[in-house]
């Protein structure tokens, strides 16, 4: 498979050979489902916390007489029923990581990303290194690659400091390294930009190692 390769410019530099194991693989949505799921559950907190009838401050006394008085029966006021009382079955600090099979994340990452390339939201970017850590070197070749989207993903092979620094004054833009690279990112991106390192590191992770 060949894909146009873009330079900085904007222009058609040429052609960038892409493997089919990658961009023209089979989509297994449930894969896809299972993997986002597991990495959105990892990046949960898991600090909700809520107070039981034991936990609340006060209602040691019974409100009133069990008899007698034509009321309910009553034996504190922060019972669960009562304004400002416990809480039953509510959440407790917990851990929600769980790990995925690797062979189950890169068969994920390989869907999406031939679902995105089906899409045309792949985009192949020659390689290139910023002079000065300046936003707006960074915001011109977003702007000659004529990219208004919502949210970008840029894949390197390496974050180098300049377009680091260049790179994170820029709401919509997201810039990741070929290692760290997942299903979710690739899926909640609008554009994916890869530059020429950045794709021949994914090829060594996802078709040379054993994952």
């Amino acid at each position: 498979m060949k894909a146009e390769l873009l330079s900085i410019n904007g222009e058609i530099k040429g052609e960038i050979e892409i493997p089919e194991g990658i961009f023209a693989s089979e989509i297994n949505e449930g894969l896809i489902w299972e993997a986002v799921t597991n990495y959105l559950n990892n990046q949960r907190q898991g600090t909700a916390c809520t107070k039981t009838r034991g936990e609340v401050r006060g209602g040691g006394r019974k409100p009133w007489p069990q008899k007698h008085t034509g009321r309910a029966r009553h034996g504190s006021i922060r019972s669960p029923i009562w304004r400002k009382g416990g809480v039953v079955f509510g959440p407790k600090p917990r851990d929600y990581y769980y790990s995925l099979p690797k062979k189950k994340k890169k068969l994920a990452l390989l869907s999406a990303l031939s679902a995105r390339y089906q899409d045309k939201a792949v985009i192949f970017l020659e390689d290139f290194n910023l002079e000065q850590p300046k936003t707006r070197l960074m915001h011109n070749i977003l702007k000659n690659l004529k990219i208004n989207s919502k949210n970008i993903l840029l894949v390197v092979k390496e974050i180098s400091q300049n377009v680091k620094l260049a790179s994170r004054n820029i709401p919509n833009l997201t810039l990741m390294p070929a290692h760290s690279l997942n299903a979710y990112e690739v899926l909640v991106n609008d554009k994916i930009i890869f530059t020429e390192s950045g794709l021949e590191r994914l090829k060594e992770l996802c078709l040379t190692q054993e994952k």
